[in-house]
């Protein structure tokens, strides 16, 4: 989920997440997000690890526009759960908490939004 918390409309170019083991490849999206909303963005990935199996750095790469172009990167764990199935930790993510996304005339304040029936 991204949500702009701005006061502006900012473009979500593309994503993607080029680690080997946990991939997609570069996706184009071209979605505004409005001021004050968020949007979901899904992506498919390939991932053919055993169960048990952690990945410590598989990033997540958005492209962002704004005048210029802008790359956000987040870092993310990943780890194989039972049937192999990733299942991305999102402590690091919760524990920040919000962040500043940085474009060429400013930054937009950016928030975790919790989900009220998840973990």
């Amino acid at each position: 989920m991204i949500t702009n918390d701005g006061d502006r409309p900012i473009r979500l170019v593309s994503a993607q997440h080029p680690h080997s083991q946990f991939r997609t490849p570069e996706m184009k999206v071209d979605q505004e997000i409005a001021p004050g909303t968020e949007e979901k963005v899904t992506l498919p990935v390939r991932f053919t690890e055993s169960p048990g199996v952690i990945l410590e750095n598989p990033f997540l790469i958005l492209l962002f526009r704004d005048g210029a172009d802008w790359r956000l990167l987040a870092r993310v764990r990943v780890t194989a759960g039972t049937r192999g199935e990733p299942l991305a930790g999102a402590r690091s993510v919760r524990a920040a908490g919000s962040f500043d996304l940085r474009l060429a005339d400013g930054s937009v304040p950016a928030r975790v939004a919790e989900n009220e029936g998840g973990p």
